[in-house]
Parts: C-alpha cells; sequence; structure tokens
C-alpha cells in the first residue's frame, strides 16, 4: 500500500513547489482632493486652490504647482496627481488675474507674445502678485500637520515658471524649485529681443509703470539671492518664445556660487522641443523634487 502511494505524494509535492505564488495586489496609492480658498497677498482676494495629498500621512514635503499665462489650477491635474502620490502634499493655485481670478475679455489673441504695455502688466503683475501669495500661503501651511514646513518646493510651467524662480530670491522658506519652458530674463521675455539697442528702443517706448514692474521681477537682477535652493530649469531649444541661450546663460552665470552645491543646479535641454511641456521635463523634474525633499532634503529654517 504503500510502495502505491509514495509516488503520488511525491508527485503532489512537486506540483506544490512548482506551483507560482502570486504576490497580494498592492492598491493604487488614493490621492484625495480639497478645494479650498486661501488666504493671499491681498487680503480682500483669496486664492483658489486644489490640495492633493495621500490621507493619514504625517509631515509630508510640499510641493506648490503654478500654471502658465491663461491657465488656471485645473492644468496638468493628471501629473500633479502623480506627483501627490510619490509622497509629497501639492498645492496647485490659481495665479493671479487667472482662473476663478480672471476677470472675463483678459486675454486676446497674440497676447503670450506681450511686447505692448497691456499684456506685459498683465503678465507680469500676476508673476509678481501670485509669488505674494505663495508667502502668504506657506505663513498658512502650519495649521495643517500633514506638511513639514522646512520643505517646501515650487513647480511651474511658463508663466508659473518666471514666477517659482521669482519666489525663490524672494523667499528664504523655498528649499527646491522646479521651472519648466519659463524665463529667466524677463527683459528678453517681454521684448522678444536680444540686450542691444533694438530691445532699449522698445523698453523705452513702454510706461513708466511697467518698466518699474518688469525691473522689480527680473531674475537677472537678483541671481546672487538663489544658492543654495536647489534649481532645476527644463526647456525647449526650439523654444520661439523663450530663447535658449538665455537659459544656458544663466545657469553658467549661476555655478559659481554652485561651487559648495553643483548637485543643487541642473538643466535639462530638449533639442526638439518649443513650447511645451514633455514627459522627460515632468519625470527629471520629480525626481528632483524627490532627490532635494525626501532623499536629502535641504530644509529650511521657518
Amino acid at each position: 500500500m504503500r510502495s502505491n502511494l509514495l509516488p503520488v505524494m511525491v508527485a503532489v509535492a512537486l506540483v506544490m513547489v512548482a506551483w507560482p505564488t502570486q504576490a497580494p495586489a498592492q492598491e493604487p496609492t488614493k490621492i484625495e482632493r480639497e478645494k479650498l480658498s486661501l488666504a493671499g497677498w491681498d487680503p480682500d482676494e483669496p486664492v483658489p486652490a486644489y490640495i492633493y495629498s495621500q490621507k493619514g500621512k504625517q509631515a509630508q514635503p510640499v510641493v506648490i504647482f503654478v500654471h502658465g499665462l491663461g491657465g488656471s489650477k485645473d492644468a496638468e491635474s493628471k501629473r500633479v496627481q502623480e506627483l501627490a502620490g510619490k509622497g509629497f502634499v501639492v498645492i496647485a493655485i490659481d495665479a493671479h488675474l487667472h482662473g476663478e481670478r480672471k476677470i472675463p475679455g483678459m486675454f486676446f489673441k497674440n497676447f503670450g507674445r506681450l511686447g505692448e504695455d497691456y499684456p506685459i502688466w498683465v503678465h507680469q503683475s500676476a508673476i509678481s502678485h501670485t509669488s505674494r501669495d505663495i508667502s502668504k500661503i506657506i505663513d498658512s501651511l502650519s495649521v495643517r500637520s500633514d506638511i513639514d514646513r522646512e520643505r517646501i518646493g515650487l513647480v511651474g510651467i511658463s508663466m508659473g515658471s518666471c514666477t517659482c524662480l521669482v519666489t525663490a530670491w524672494r523667499e528664504p522658506r523655498i528649499s527646491a524649485a522646479v521651472c519648466i519652458i519659463g524665463a529667466v530674463d524677463h527683459w528678453y521675455d517681454v521684448t522678444k529681443t536680444p540686450p542691444g539697442p533694438e530691445q532699449d528702443a522698445k523698453r523705452n517706448a513702454l510706461s513708466p509703470r511697467v518698466k518699474q514692474l518688469v525691473n522689480s521681477v527680473n531674475s537677472r537682477d537678483h541671481m546672487n539671492t538663489l544658492a543654495p535652493k536647489a534649481l532645476f530649469f527644463a526647456n525647449g531649444a526650439k523654444d520661439d518664445g523663450i530663447d535658449i541661450q538665455t537659459i544656458r546663460s544663466f545657469v553658467k552665470d549661476l555655478q559659481p556660487s554652485y561651487a559648495a552645491y553643483p548637485d543643487r543646479l541642473a538643466m535639462l535641454e530638449e533639442p526638439n522641443v518649443g513650447h511645451s511641456v514633455t514627459d522627460k521635463m515632468w519625470s527629471e523634474g520629480t525626481q528632483w523634487l524627490l532627490r532635494h525633499l525626501v532623499e536629502k532634503p535641504i530644509r529650511t529654517s521657518r
């Protein structure tokens, strides 16, 4: 009897050993979105925002997302949600004069080329005012137990990129910034003309208030205040609105101040890309935020 059962038992044992085991399926990370009105720079103008987060987490780094000209907090919602899934609390805001803060009829055809008083005023006012809003938003973060206020990053696209860079040199509590397809030389951006007599003529034709406004936010004039914050720039070499050479020279001129922090300054140049956000730009920007806010965080004083 035993001799008949033994082969069967061995066979069963072999089948059991060879049968592949299946790891339990992991549930996708659940991201919740809150819609809030946050206190901004102007006490009479709250800032509409979405906050994306994983509920139940404690003391996560925060990333504030700023959209481009004519956009809103709804821009890049899929990418923003994915960013929250990496372990960040992500705050997407409506920039000043945009989204729920927009005035009907404000934008018109070719508005984005700037060049004249009115579109330059809207564009540069949105940058300056939104930057001030971000500082007020940071002030209010202490009420949230899921946010570590010593690990604050920014990511912006186009006009939002300019806003993030301006905020980086204005705001000491920023640790890292990802600037995608944005300008670094505001005078070049608003005139689409390199420095020289032609740009000077265009500048002189603008109203005193607009000239004052552009000068007040021109990041080229505040380069010495950026280090040691972690800065990542991503631009297309064929962008007809942002001259790639202005980004190259800006990063090159920053390098001496980053001599002690060479890993905190980087530029991605997409050779065949115009004024658009590529998956590579966003992916490498995400990795930059993970590196400098999670893996080896740059902590700032409160």
